[in-house]
């Protein structure tokens, strides 16, 4: 008697071999998101954005906020994959690499709350010099121009600080089985401390800019300065540059929140609750 038996169909070209990896793909992208999955595809749509508006050569302001606009959507994108329970159980077995990205994250949290503040106080010295310049203060316009330059030279130290994280966390060997969620979280981390480097970058370039500005007004005199009325285009100009500051400062402090948020859930990854 015959209890059962089971029929196997040979394919050409397809080896057991070639058929083990082809399971073993198919068990992998059930314990965790795969190439395809919404999450993880949105993340690195996301990141190619991002890289591709570094090729874009605008240096205004305005580039500056829609900069942050971009890193903004990068990280949550990451933070919608970190989300997900299929995330979390691959990064928690990169135990190591997991610790380096929440360390990567953390120095650009706090890397952007400084570049905040600077933000915050070049946006006050620049008021300051408005009014020295309506007062006829050389005295104090020379002061709002020494106080861009010092705010140039922390904005452009904090892009020095976050350099070295522009480079990707290699994975080891042995987490193959999770590459596809580290190399991601990683790409994410490298792409959004470039472009925030550029970014601050941008920032103190202006900086320097208007301390120059500023420098040279406060040595010509500010009374002949106050006999010259501004021009229509220079009224429009000065609107726009207040306009893109405070979209500056808008998008800063929503990136500063989101990285917040990708700590957060990587600290959960590595201490889940009991």
């Amino acid at each position: 008697m015959v209890v059962g038996f089971r029929r196997s169909i040979s394919l050409p070209g397809l080896s057991a071999s070639a058929s083990r990896r082809r399971d073993a793909r198919h068990t992998r992208s059930a314990s965790f998101p795969c190439h395809s999955h919404p999450a993880l595809s949105l993340l690195h749509e996301e990141i190619l954005s991002l890289r591709t508006s570094a090729g874009l050569g605008c240096y205004s302001s305005f580039s500056a906020a829609s900069d942050l606009e971009r890193i903004d959507r990068l990280l949550a994108a990451l933070d919608g994959l970190l989300r997900l329970p299929q995330t979390q159980d691959p990064l928690r077995r990169c135990a190591a690499l997991t610790d380096r990205l929440l360390d990567g994250f953390l120095r650009l949290a706090d890397a952007q709350s400084s570049f905040r503040s600077a933000v915050l106080a070049l946006a006050q010295h620049g008021a300051d010099a408005s009014a020295a310049t309506r007062r006829r203060d050389p005295a104090w316009l020379a002061s709002a121009a020494r106080s861009h330059r010092r705010e140039e030279k922390e904005i452009a130290g904090l892009a020095l600080a976050i350099k070295d994280l522009t480079r990707c966390a290699p994975t080891g060997p042995d987490q193959w089985a999770d590459a596809d969620i580290a190399a991601a979280v990683a790409e994410a981390l490298a792409v959004t401390a470039t472009r925030m480097a550029a970014v601050f970058l941008r920032v103190a370039g202006a900086a320097a800019t208007a301390a120059a500005s500023i420098a040279k007004n406060s040595r010509r005199g500010i009374w002949v300065l106050m006999k010259k009325r501004a021009t229509p285009e220079e009224a429009a100009r000065a609107k726009v540059e207040e306009i893109a500051a405070e979209g500056t400062e808008e998008g800063s402090n929503r990136v500063h929140r989101s990285l917040v948020n990708i700590r957060v859930s990587l600290l959960n990854i590595i201490t889940p609750s009991l």
